[in-house]
């Protein structure tokens, strides 16, 4: 935090929003610069910490962008959907692409022949193309751009990126380890699925249990309504994780299901702050 907040002091001088000044810090603290010293890893950041150090940051991540769906406007988003998707599509074919001619070069230059070129070719244009979408969202609350169009557009876009991403890399993990596309297809299909089961059933189910616990009424979740909440929550990025989706796509199918957000703007209006 001190080398985050150091940076911060710095960057903000020349109008950087402060997720910078986090990605800067991740980079002078892990392997690239100090963790060239000897031993200071270890000391630091031990591998019997990673893991669950791993588990603290994705629950932050899951809750933060569950914080930041709050903010999303479905009726913005469907006005802007056509450009969403363009943005989205052109976003997608320029870096898969030049990550595909990038990967040609370190193919010949670097790579043992015997791996395979295209499994090869397919990785490094994933690699390229996936968007830091924690990041964006970042650098989006920094900005206040979250509420606007601009931002919307911008998040929509980003949310298909990743989408389209983690499938392609599913994809190339499940070439590379079976020589076979049926997981790229499993992960597609269960994905599907269970974005059906929350925006249907899923979704009934909340709002008759928002009815019988007079939450709708008082304008307010009850105790088991936010714990209900919470575990939505935390059980779709279960699922997501564990089909190979990652977890932080999990509650987005819900958060743009109309009456479900209709009902998290009335009870949790203005918890992500955008200034900060």
């Amino acid at each position: 935090m001190g080398m985050i907040q150091l940076l911060s002091l710095v960057l903000s001088r020349i109008r950087q929003p402060r997720v910078v000044a986090e990605i800067i810090s991740g980079v002078i603290l892990g392997p690239t610069v100090m963790g060239r010293i000897p031993g200071f890893s270890q000391a630091i950041f031990p591998a019997e910490a990673m893991p669950l150090l791993g588990l603290t940051s994705t629950i932050g991540l899951i809750f933060f962008l569950f914080l930041v769906g709050l903010e999303i406007d479905t009726r913005v988003l469907k006005r802007n959907l056509l450009s969403s998707a363009s943005v989205s599509i052109a976003g997608l074919i320029f870096p898969l692409g030049l990550g595909a001619a990038l990967g040609v070069g370190v193919y010949r230059e670097f790579i043992d022949p015997n791996v395979n070129f295209g499994y090869f070719l397919l990785f490094s244009a994933v690699a390229i193309g996936i968007t830091a979408f924690p990041v964006l969202c970042r650098i989006l609350a920094s900005l206040e751009l979250l509420e606007t169009e601009v931002g919307l557009v911008t998040l929509s876009a980003g949310i298909g990126n990743d989408v389209v991403g983690w499938v392609l890399l599913a994809l190339t993990v499940a070439l590379v380890n079976a020589t076979s596309g049926l997981t790229a297809l499993w992960i597609l299909l269960a994905s599907t699925g269970y974005t059906i089961f929350l925006l249907f059933p899923v979704r009934w189910a909340y709002r008759w249990l928002a009815k019988r616990t007079g939450s709708l009424e008082q304008g307010a979740p009850s105790s088991l309504m936010m714990t209900i909440t919470l575990l939505i929550v935390l059980i779709s990025a279960f699922f997501t994780d564990i089909i190979g989706v990652h977890p932080i796509f999990g509650i987005f199918p819900l958060l743009l299901s109309p009456n479900v957000a209709h009902l998290w703007h009335r009870w949790f209006p203005g918890w992500v702050n955008c200034s900060s």
